[in-house]
């Protein structure tokens, strides 16, 4: 791990989108779907799941993190996780999966699952080391609307 870095954790507001969408399409292995993640999409999952959707700010006031997390009352899931790349190495996603880890917890809810695209060994890797087993006995399925 290199040096820290200074950095504060606050909720997600839509007014980050501009700067968590510059993020994530910055980030390698990270899949985008315009339907999901459109800006209006984004605003509806906030307001769902306010509590449980953080970036990380560094003091200049750059997102170098971002995590959304939500739940249906008995199931939670974590997605769009992601760090600068230039801000890799220093922690900044595992304390962002704590908070949101803790944050689920304080909930009630018992298991927070996470989809990886198989091929993304980085993130594979980054979320075995987070403790997420993969679980060989599911299919993802969906169906548009």
């Amino acid at each position: 791990m290199t040096e820290p870095i200074a950095m504060t954790i606050r909720h997600m507001k839509i007014e980050d989108y501009p700067l968590a969408y510059g993020l994530w399409t910055r980030c390698t292995g990270f899949t985008m779907r315009d339907i999901d993640d459109c800006k209006d999409a984004i605003k509806t999952f906030l307001k769902r799941n306010r509590d449980t959707c953080f970036v990380a700010e560094d003091d200049d006031g750059r997102i170098i993190g971002a995590i959304l997390a939500g739940n249906d009352g008995r199931r939670s899931r974590i997605y769009h996780t992601a760090v600068d790349p230039d801000a890799r190495g220093r922690g900044i996603g595992s304390i962002l999966v704590g908070r949101v880890v803790e944050t689920l917890r304080a909930i009630g809810l018992p298991k927070v699952a996470v989809g990886v695209p198989a091929d993304n060994d980085a993130g594979n890797d980054f979320w075995e080391r987070q403790g997420f087993a993969v679980r060989d006995d599911l299919v993802y399925r969906e169906l548009p609307l």
